[in-house]
């Protein structure tokens, strides 16, 4: 038996996989040529990569997929791409304004569980300049959004009369 030289692409097969490679031209499958990396991620987010894999497609639609798996670990490889980046000289340093997609995703839901601060609030008994306002929209916004009539006088100015708008502004 001859040895196989290092950089020969070839691929050993058990027979296992020759029996289901067959029975899948068999079964009439499609070999789908041009496809380098196949992914499927799991419901824990975990990612299973296989790398210049072999597809195959039934006429139906579902897929046969032949390769050597991986588990892909992103949040590694996004680390070693900023330490690269960062002794390269293109990114700044982790402390100065990068942070981890955990920490940024951790931001983003504190950020939105976070009320905004509200505008200037109005007493009940404060009056509102109500020129180019029509009453009937004030009284309307008011029994609408059940607020005070300055309240709904102030949403319906900040809203440039707009009834629907100045509604939702105060329904919040």
């Amino acid at each position: 038996m001859s040895a196989i030289p290092e950089e020969a692409n070839v691929s050993i097969l058990n027979r296992n996989e020759k029996k289901a490679r067959d029975l899948i031209i068999k079964l009439g499958l499609k070999q789908l040529p041009g496809i380098s990396r196949v992914t499927f991620r799991k419901k824990d987010n975990q990612i299973i990569a296989i790398d210049h894999p072999e597809v195959y497609r039934s006429a139906g639609g579902n897929y046969v997929v032949f390769g050597e798996p991986k588990v892909d670990n992103f949040t590694q490889k996004l680390a070693a791409a900023q330490q690269q980046a960062q002794s390269s000289g293109a990114v700044p340093a982790a402390g100065e304004a990068s942070k981890s997609p955990e920490d940024i995703q951790k931001d983003m839901h504190v950020a939105a569980s976070e009320p905004e601060p509200p505008a200037k609030e109005l007493g009940d008994n404060e009056e509102v300049d109500a020129t180019g306002v029509n009453p009937d929209d004030i009284e309307l916004v008011a029994e609408q959004a059940n607020v005070p009539k300055n309240k709904a006088t102030k949403a319906l100015k900040d809203h440039n009369n707009d009834i629907v708008n100045a509604i939702m502004s105060l329904s919040k």
